[in-house]
Parts: structure tokens; C-alpha cells; sequence
């Protein structure tokens, strides 16, 4: 994974994600690992669907021991 530079906000790498929603529409971000956005572009999405951008998108991040 190419690092894309440090977050202004944590000092951590930026990096360039792809993913499928649950809705099956391509998901584009541009984020650090603590969940920090710098973008986030919605593919196969109607362009006039206003999406207001949530203030807080990780709200709890947990670690656990795979055995």
C-alpha cells in the first residue's frame, strides 16, 4: 500500500482505500489509519443525492488477539 503523505491532524500515514459499500457502489477515501478523511468519493451514486459529510466517523476503534 503507497502512503500518500501524514494526516494534519495525527501525524499518521494517509493512505488510498477502495472498497465496496453495502449497496455495492464503489467507495473511494483518502484517510489515515486512525479515521481521519481527507476525501471520500461515492461511485454509482445519483450526483444530485445531497450527502452531508458526518463529523465523526470512527466513534470506537477496538483491537482483539486472532488466535
Amino acid at each position: 500500500m503507497k502512503i500518500h503523505g501524514q494526516c494534519h491532524k495525527c501525524k499518521a500515514p494517509i493512505f488510498l482505500n477502495q472498497c465496496t459499500d453495502w449497496y455495492g457502489n464503489t467507495v473511494l477515501s483518502l484517510n489515515c489509519w486512525n479515521g481521519h478523511y481527507k476525501w471520500i468519493e461515492i461511485e454509482d451514486i445519483d450526483k444530485e443525492f445531497k450527502i452531508e459529510p458526518e463529523k465523526n466517523l470512527v466513534t470506537y476503534i477496538g483491537f482483539f488477539d486472532a488466535p
